[in-house]
């Protein structure tokens, strides 16, 4: 099994997580561009018993978004980290804190319905116009 490992911008916070992602896809919702400060947020999900913060759990800052989720951002450079959902065990965690390459890469859109005006889908994964894909 690989680990991944993982960082914020300024690398206080870091993590590992094996290279065993349940599903990888790229969210479009409102809530993610407002956290991420982009038009869309990838993210993998994985169990939360998986995934570590090795170093920097003192810089983790967390945000309660709703009664099933959870924001994790560094309190030092802002880099959004992950997304814990409660009432599920996963964590999806943001493909962009990766410093390894993972085996998979995302296969689906969610929440097309209400992504931004000006980001047109140009690929052939599987869009979802609300979400999350239930398997």
């Amino acid at each position: 099994m690989t680990t991944l490992h993982g960082s914020c911008l300024c690398k206080k916070v870091k993590i590992e997580l094996p290279d065993e992602f349940e599903y990888m896809g790229n969210c479009h919702c409102s809530e993610c561009r407002k956290f991420t400060g982009s038009d869309y947020s990838s993210v993998g999900g994985i169990s939360s018993e998986k995934f570590a913060v090795v170093s920097g759990n003192e810089f983790v800052r967390i945000y309660p978004k709703s009664d099933q989720t959870e924001l994790g951002f560094c309190g030092e450079c802002g880099s959004s980290l992950f997304s814990k959902k409660l009432k599920t065990g996963k964590h999806n965690v943001r493909l962009g804190i990766l410093d390894d390459v993972p085996t998979h890469r995302p296969s689906f859109h969610v929440f097309t319905g209400s992504k931004a005006p000006w980001n047109d889908i140009n690929d052939d994964l599987m869009q979802f116009e609300k979400g999350p894909v239930k398997s």
